[in-house]
C-alpha cells in the first residue's frame, strides 16, 4: 500500500511540474508577444504622424506679378506644414516654358542668390526687408516674396552657358504667346506648379 501511494505522489509531482512549466512558457510568449505589438504600434503611429505631416506641407501661390521690363517675376507664397520648419536651401524651383518644340529651363534652389533681385535676395518674408537676407527656413503659416528670373541654365543671372537670358520670363511669352510654368518643389517631394500667362506687359500687372 505504501509502494502505490508514493507512485500516485510522484506521478502527481510531475504532472505539476509540466503544468507549472507550461503556464511559464505561455506567459513568456505573451510577454513577448505583447512587446512586439507595443513596438510595431508606436512605429506605425508614428509613420502615420510622419506620413500625415508631409501630406499637410505644401505651398500655395497666393499672387504673381511681372517684376521688371525685361524677364523677372514676383510671387507670393504662403508654407504651410503641421510638420517641422522647411530649410530654405533644400527648396528647389523650376522655370519652364516651350516655343516652337523647344524646351527652355532654368533651375536652382531658393537658397541661392539672384543677382536681379533686391540685395541679391531671392525670397524674404512677407513685412520683411530683402536686405536681410535669405531667412534659413521657412515658418508654417508665413507668407513669402520670391523673384524668378528667366533664362536658362541655373546661378544668379540664368544664361551663364551661353543660354538664353530671357527665356520664359514675361517679355519672352508675352511676345511669343506662350505659357511658361513655375515649380516648387519641397525637400519631401511635395510640389507646387503655377501656370504663367501675361495678357497685358507692364511692370506689376498681375499673370494669370
Amino acid at each position: 500500500m505504501q509502494d502505490q501511494k508514493d507512485n500516485l505522489a510522484q506521478v502527481g509531482i510531475g504532472a505539476m511540474i509540466v503544468f507549472i512549466g507550461c503556464l511559464i512558457a505561455v506567459t513568456s510568449s505573451a510577454f513577448v508577444m505583447i512587446g512586439q505589438l507595443e513596438r510595431i504600434t508606436q512605429s506605425t503611429q508614428k509613420t502615420i504622424a510622419v506620413a500625415t505631416n508631409e501630406a499637410h506641407t505644401q505651398v500655395i501661390f497666393v499672387g504673381a506679378w511681372i517684376d521688371d521690363i525685361f524677364d523677372d517675376y514676383l510671387f507670393m507664397i504662403e508654407y504651410q506644414s503641421l510638420g517641422e520648419e522647411v530649410i530654405t536651401d533644400e527648396i528647389g524651383f523650376v522655370l519652364w516654358c516651350e516655343d516652337d518644340g523647344t524646351i527652355y529651363r532654368r533651375t536652382g534652389y531658393l537658397g541661392d542668390p539672384l543677382t536681379s533681385a533686391p540685395s541679391e535676395t531671392t525670397i524674404w518674408a512677407v513685412g520683411e526687408d530683402p536686405a536681410d537676407g535669405i531667412p534659413d527656413r521657412l515658418q508654417s503659416g508665413k507668407r513669402y516674396f520670391i523673384i524668378a528670373d528667366g533664362g536658362e541654365g541655373s546661378g544668379k543671372t540664368g544664361g551663364e552657358n551661353g543660354g538664353d537670358v530671357d527665356a520664359c520670363g514675361p517679355k519672352d511669352i508675352f511676345e511669343k504667346g506662350i505659357t511658361a510654368y513655375y515649380s516648387i518643389f519641397l525637400p519631401n517631394g511635395g510640389h507646387t506648379t503655377q501656370e504663367l500667362q501675361v495678357n497685358l506687359f507692364e511692370v506689376g500687372e498681375s499673370i494669370s
